[in-house]
């Protein structure tokens, strides 16, 4: 899942025809194997597959879709709405792409509990791997739960990552001045997924991605 993974901007486009995308396939969890190490084991970035979530923001809930279009070398190319991002598959796991160079990891082999690396402004953390999680999609065995936490606000990025599957659940807290506590901005669950090939859209995205923060100026919470 969460621009979808470099910028954060907290405005949704409503999605207009998400229904073949939401319900197109739902999953069950696999028979138990041992959580998978490598980074792109986590998150499938292939042309076709597409995903479909359910944002919750402000107490307002959103539909909205993200498409993988294509590869180029080690770059893959999103759909997010109108806009177009990249993202660097790399033998060391899948980072942010920042222009011709490669940025911030989302994941980094090997994804295991406690293994973390540098972000700009902050650190990443494998809090967990081989858990199961229910979300509308279905059910996810082998998830590892990723977080990012990073200043200038404090803020922290929780995602849940289902083993061949990608993003099933996310968690954006920034921290609020006044109370002392994290406040969640912006929550996104998994409603259903289309692999290569089985897409009944065709070439067709709507809606927007739900955007992975990783930088949020103080007076957008």
């Amino acid at each position: 899942m969460p621009r979808l993974f470099p910028n954060l901007r907290l405005a949704f486009f409503l999605a207009s025809s998400l229904s073949g995308l939401a319900c197109a396939t739902t999953q069950k969890a696999p028979a138990r194997t041992p959580p998978p190490e490598q980074a792109a084991a986590y998150f499938p970035l292939l042309p076709g597959w597409k995903w479909a979530y359910e944002i919750e923001k402000g107490g307002d809930k959103i539909l909205a879709t993200y498409a993988v279009l294509q590869q180029i070398g080690d770059t893959v190319i999103v759909q997010a709405g109108e806009e177009r991002n990249g993202y660097a598959i790399l033998p060391e796991g899948i980072a942010r792409r920042e222009g011709l160079n490669p940025g911030d990891f989302l994941l980094k082999t090997p994804i295991r509990a406690g293994a973390s690396w540098p972000l700009a402004g902050g650190r990443a953390v494998v809090i967990s791997v081989g858990q199961d999680v229910t979300v509308p999609a279905g059910d996810y065995a082998n998830c590892a739960v990723v977080e990012e936490t990073r200043t200038s606000p404090d803020r922290v990025l929780r995602t849940t990552y289902a083993a061949g599957f990608g993003p099933v659940t996310l968690e954006y807290q920034v921290s609020n001045p006044e109370t002392r506590r994290f406040d969640v901005v912006l929550r996104a669950r998994l409603l259903g997924l289309t692999r290569p090939g089985e897409d009944p859209l065709g070439n067709e995205t709507t809606g927007s991605l739900p955007p992975i923060p990783d930088r949020i100026a103080p007076n957008s919470r």
